[in-house]
């Protein structure tokens, strides 16, 4: 899991203090929408070789301790000190008369400074803004650089003051919350993405950086283990949502959001098709339109030998009436008789005489193109009355546009969506339901692994 400070805020967060010497940069948002955290974030992140001093003006000392104990643990490894509200810190003065001497201890010099809310100082004077000009100005005479978190989200005195605007809010998906930080301003700094969506699980902000899959190393797959009750998805945080993982013999959908690629939507699905194929399990597979079973056998083939392919994945192409690939079955020919009978054959051959499970994987745009609402819908109430009679697991792909999306939600057992926030591929439940998780490449086990995130 990605701990370190500075991976966790946006890059241009870094660029504007590195670029800039004696800056501010205001931080505003509703209560609870996360600006302490992020606060804090950033100066773990800034404060490598110089102190930061972190003012709260109206906590007092047990508050501190309960919100915040590593504060009071020499092994945090974090140059920080922490002042409360019951501390001379708090004194609307403390600047003139402890500064100088706070600035020349022998642990360094101070290199940043937080004070959260900066409302707390400014508003014990009868002209806040003629105040707030004098701390502006002993910070930029000192070179200290300053975070300001400010109460109010109205536009004030504070932003034109300050070089660097950040907003905090909260967002909302399908009934669902997301958090998101917007930069309004940053100067001198070449802001590449101007929102983020961010987490604060486990009391630690992180905001989430887009990625490209091409620029995440490849690891060895880790397999997950299947149960008498589930098959694994592949992914232990998925499995953990869905209490298990797919219930065996059940039915399931993805359904995915019309920003999402190809390339995003088998971030999830590959996990499951590489732990079949590792297990032993067979997959019939009808590709969702515009995949090519080449391709996807290419995919797979960089974490799991090309036997195992041979043997245990199929494909059903109903555009084709011959193919020179033993994988690949033609059906174009064969529409109106015996398209059935050879679909039972590669079943048959992947469960053999054991009845082994398999997975019946189908890009329901293909079959809605090929034979209609209507027949489609009866051609999956089949195939879900058989996955429950088999015990194996069916997933259906469905892509925007699609006129059985509510036929196919009803006849569900799980029903994830796929959307994008932000440029970062997430999903949530809507059977179960669930919050909204990011998905992540993994960082110590390499690509296909992911992480799941929470965005709390």
């Amino acid at each position: 899991m990605v701990s370190e400070p500075v991976a966790n805020i946006p890059p241009e967060v870094i660029s504007f203090f590195k670029e800039n010497v004696g800056e501010i940069m205001l931080i505003k948002g509703p209560p609870g929408s996360g600006k302490t955290l992020f606060a804090l974030e950033c100066m773990k992140a800034l404060c490598r070789n110089r102190k930061g001093i972190v003012i709260f003006p109206r906590m007092d000392r047990d508050q501190l301790d309960s919100e915040f104990p590593w504060f009071q643990k020499e092994a945090t490894g974090y140059n920080l000190l922490a002042y409360h509200g019951n501390t001379k810190m708090a004194d609307p003065n403390w600047f003139k008369r402890e500064f100088d001497l706070l600035n020349n201890k022998e642990k360094g010099s101070v290199g940043f400074m937080l004070f959260d809310p900066i409302d707390a100082i400014t508003e014990q004077y009868e002209n806040p803004e003629r105040k707030m000009k004098e701390i502006v100005s002993l910070i930029q005479s000192t070179n200290v650089s300053a975070i300001m978190v400010q109460e109010k989200e109205s536009v004030s005195y504070l932003d034109h003051l300050a070089g660097g605007v950040i907003h905090i809010e909260p967002g909302r998906l399908d009934g669902r919350r997301y958090r998101m930080l917007n930069i309004e301003k940053m100067r001198s700094v070449e802001v590449k993405h101007s929102s983020y969506v961010f987490t604060l699980q486990k009391g630690t902000f992180r905001a989430f950086r887009p990625w490209k899959l091409e620029d995440i190393p490849k690891g060895d797959w880790i397999v997950t283990d299947d149960t008498d009750e589930y098959f694994s998805t592949g992914l232990q945080g998925l499995d953990c949502i869905l209490g298990g993982g797919f219930k065996r013999g059940s039915y399931n959908i993805l359904d995915v959001d019309d920003n999402i690629t190809s390339s995003e939507y088998f971030l999830l699905i590959r996990p499951v098709l590489l732990n079949f194929l590792h297990h032993e399990h067979g997959i019939l597979m009808v590709p969702p339109a515009g995949e090519h079973p080449e391709s996807i056998r290419a995919d797979l083939m960089d974490f799991v030998g090309e036997r195992s392919l041979n043997e245990l994945l199929f494909f059903l192409d109903y555009f084709s009436a011959s193919s020179q690939k033993p994988y690949i079955v033609p059906m174009g020919a064969t529409r109106k008789e015996g398209l059935q009978q050879k679909g039972l054959d590669i079943i048959q051959k992947l469960r053999g005489i054991e009845g082994k499970p398999y997975l019946d994987f189908v890009g329901l745009d293909t079959m809605e193109y090929l034979i209609g609402e209507s027949l489609t819908l009866r051609h999956l109430l089949t195939g879900v009355s058989k996955t429950k009679v088999t015990k194996t697991l069916g997933i259906g792909i469905a892509k925007p546009g699609l006129k059985i999306g509510q036929g196919i939600r009803n006849m569900s057992d799980v029903y994830l969506k796929l959307v994008k926030i932000h440029s970062i591929p997430c999903f949530y439940g809507i059977k179960p339901e669930t919050e909204i998780y990011a998905l992540m490449p993994d960082p110590e086990a390499g690509y296909p692994n992911l992480m799941i995130t929470p965005l709390t």
